[in-house]
């Protein structure tokens, strides 16, 4: 019997706006505690106090109403999804299917990577910076660490982000060291997020890999490759080359690849022009100053979640090359 105004409302219907089945979870079918609870894959936000079922049978209580309605709110609170209004039964009350809520279920369900606020950014262990004077790369691995692969899960499927930016300064006045400061600044800020499909996050909008800012062209940007996509090797997840005439063959890199709980980023500074960038020339020109990478773990807002994912923590390898 389908859940419409004028039939009699079945524990099978409100098991499945609960857990996806009748008799069982389904976690392919638009519900409540998938989304809230443990979950699956890319659904599932961690958080404890899932709704329970009814057994067959058993009359659904204005109390079990209203629990699965508030839920649909709390949900929809920490999304930033628009429900359609229902007013909580009281008891006594004679309930009639509310007509809006399979539809209101549906989009909480398809919105569950969406996330209407940041919380506080971690930043601990995210700056590396070097002094070196080098001329032909430089390269460091940041370390992303969770306390367990399902905190990992939980942390992007909420709305959590990595943020990576890259900065040289100082040094000696020169054009290579210019290029390579112009080249940090336009490829503005990395977003690394947790699945292929669009997520709302607040306010913008992500899929898998974001540049944000900057300027110039990628050349690789992955934006159909978020952390559930990460396999456990090095994939190449951004690149950009310098616009400067000089010095077109420069580029930085980051690779990215999850193993267990941890992430790991691999950048590269990679200088292939020859001084002046004349491909004849035999001396090439040093890059000195100071040169950053700075990473953000930008974790999702706890106003109506608890931080299931824990506090991850960050940290990175000094820079090496020559």
């Amino acid at each position: 019997m389908a859940y419409t105004s004028g039939d009699t409302i079945l524990d099978d219907h409100y098991n499945i706006f609960v857990q996806g089945g009748a008799s069982s979870v389904d976690h392919n079918t638009a519900n409540v505690n998938t989304v809230w609870g443990s979950g699956t894959s890319d659904k599932g936000w961690g958080q404890s106090g899932g709704l329970s079922t009814v057994s067959a049978g058993s009359t659904i209580t204005a109390t079990q109403w209203v629990n699965l309605l508030n839920r649909c709110n709390t949900i929809a609170s920490h999304q930033g999804t628009t429900l359609t209004a229902i007013s909580n039964p009281s008891v006594g009350d004679t309930i009639s299917a509310y007509t809006a809520l399979s539809g209101n279920i549906t989009s909480l369900y398809n919105n569950r990577l969406n996330c209407a606020a940041s919380g506080t950014d971690i930043t601990t262990g995210g700056s590396r910076t070097g002094t070196n004077t080098w001329y032909t790369n430089q390269q460091t691995v940041f370390t992303v660490t969770f306390a367990s692969t399902d905190a990992a899960r939980y942390f992007f499927n909420a709305g959590g982000r990595i943020a990576l930016s890259f900065s040289r300064s100082g040094g000696t006045a020169s054009s290579k060291n210019t290029g390579w400061t112009n080249l940090c600044s336009a490829c503005g800020t990395l977003y690394f997020t947790g699945g292929s499909g669009t997520a709302t996050i607040a306010g913008g909008s992500y899929t898998g890999t974001n540049k944000s800012g900057g300027s110039g062209t990628t050349t690789t940007l992955t934006t159909t490759t978020g952390w559930h996509d990460y396999t456990a090797a090095y994939v190449e997840h951004f690149k950009q080359y310098d616009a400067t005439y000089l010095y077109t063959s420069n580029y930085i890199k980051v690779e990215g690849y999850k193993s267990g709980a941890n992430i790991y980023y691999r950048v590269t500074f990679q200088d292939d022009a020859n001084t002046s960038g004349n491909p004849s020339a035999t001396q090439d020109e040093p890059v000195d100053g100071t040169l950053a990478a700075t990473m953000v773990i930008k974790p999702p807002a706890t106003t109506y979640l608890s931080a299931s994912w824990g506090t991850p923590t960050m940290s990175s390898t000094a820079f090496s090359g020559s």
